[in-house]
């Protein structure tokens, strides 16, 4: 039997601006998996769905940019990688909308 190890995600870190306030945020580069090319941060976001607020901070999934997208959605990682940052997150199966920062 062959054990194969899949890589880990890589900690990276991402500086986001969202309604005037720039923060660093701690990442994870996924290079296997379901999230495989794309950078998820750590729960530091508020959101909002028809039906209400998330009760916790959510993180925020990015993925890489195309020739479409618009400037303003893209943010740049600690290895000069660009991401275009994504509101549309799920918890518990509901659907949220990220809105800002989660208050500290």
């Amino acid at each position: 039997m062959t054990l194969y190890l899949l890589p880990r995600p890589r900690h990276r870190t991402v500086t986001i601006e969202l309604d005037g306030l720039l923060q660093q945020l701690p990442a994870e580069y996924h290079p296997t998996g379901p999230l495989v090319g794309r950078i998820v941060t750590a729960p530091a976001f508020h959101a909002q769905s028809l039906v209400g607020e998330c009760p916790v901070p959510v993180a925020m999934p990015l993925h890489r940019p195309t020739a479409r997208t618009d400037p303003r959605l893209i943010v740049v990682d600690d290895l000069s990688e660009e991401w275009v940052i994504g509101f549309r997150v799920r918890y518990e199966q509901q659907l949220y909308r990220i809105t800002g920062f989660y208050p500290r």
